[in-house]
């Protein structure tokens, strides 16, 4: 009776351990995050796409408002558009995967749109430019390493898919900085210039000097350089005689200015050089007019309506600012 007993109980247990077994192992590890599991590297990758792509989609609305340059608000156009569909993809996972986003701009952003609103013109193109390039670098790196090492597979996808596009927006802002850049300081870059010509020798081309570069002279609606006013003779501005040159006629050789076409004796019989109420010029503006008795405002000589406008517009010149080569 007990040996029937011992091999009953013996068959319970050999039936049942496997069982027991089984479900004493560990379950193995999940590749595919549950709801609500991400890890923090994916929530703060979330988190820092759905601010930047708020950022860059109000942003892009003001420079469409209040850049100057076609193309800054064709660039905030497109900015709008690009990052409307991302935020709308993130959004749509963060339904799925239960996630929260933010769903205002941060301290640091909301600071950067701030003074973004309070500029204007040539000076919100390159506050915009500049912050565009710096946001878009920030963004290709999150997006690369999210791609590279991000834990949940569908927003690796996501930044793998978005990559290119952030690449392309960092290409299309560095083409943009340099031709804005040339448009919007090209009065600063016009007054450096021509405070290199200002004091230059000027030499007719059988190499005899015809003069220095005393002043310039601006069209009063265009702003480009119509003549150049030539010290000739005379000692700390006594005795000294300003006649005025076509602007055209002269071109850059080397380290001195050459006037083609023109000899001392023509430039010895030209009429001394005259100011009046409408002349817009720029030598005394840089306080490089040779000594000369050259009497005109620190801002250019101009009583014009358009002489404060053209005393800063853009200069027919060579060397982006100098006079031209022949022809």
């Amino acid at each position: 009776m007990k040996r029937h007993h011992l091999l009953a109980t013996a068959a319970v247990l050999l039936f049942t351990a496997p069982a027991l077994s089984l479900a004493q192992t560990p379950a193995p590890a999940k590749t595919v995050t549950e709801k609500g599991q991400l890890a923090q590297q994916d929530m703060t990758f979330a988190e820092k796409a759905a601010i930047s792509d708020m950022f860059e989609i109000q942003a892009g609305k003001l420079a469409q408002d209040q850049a100057k340059e076609q193309g800054v608000k064709q660039f905030g156009s497109h900015m709008v558009a690009d990052h409307t569909k991302t935020s709308d993809a993130m959004k749509t996972m963060a339904r799925e995967k239960s996630m929260t986003l933010p769903t205002k701009l941060d301290s640091e952003h909301q600071q950067k749109l701030d003074k973004l609103r309070g500029l204007k013109g040539d000076q919100f193109d390159s506050a915009y430019l500049q912050g565009q390039m710096d946001a878009h670098q920030t963004a290709v790196t999150l997006f690369r390493q999210q791609a590279e090492n991000g834990k949940d597979a569908d927003l690796r996808r996501f930044a793998e898919q978005s990559l290119p596009t952030l690449e392309q927006h960092l290409r299309q802002v560095r083409d943009l900085r340099p031709n804005v850049a040339s448009a919007a300081g090209g009065a600063a870059q016009q007054s450096t210039s021509f405070e290199k010509m200002m004091g230059k020798d000027v030499y007719g081309e059988n190499g005899k000097k015809l003069g220095d570069v005393a002043d310039i002279i601006l069209d009063a609606q265009s702003g480009k350089a119509t003549q150049v006013i030539l010290n000739r003779g005379g000692v700390l501005g006594i005795g000294a005689k300003h006649v005025a040159l076509d602007y055209n006629l002269l071109r850059s050789d080397s380290d001195r200015l050459v006037a083609r076409q023109v000899t001392e004796d023509q430039v010895k019989q030209m009429a001394e050089f005259k100011y009046d109420d409408t002349t817009v010029s720029l030598g005394k503006r840089h306080g490089t007019s040779s000594g000369s008795s050259v009497d005109h405002n620190a801002t250019g000589h101009n009583t014009g309506a358009a002489g404060g406008d053209a005393a800063h517009g853009t200069a027919n010149s060579l060397d982006s600012t100098q006079p031209r080569n022949p022809q």
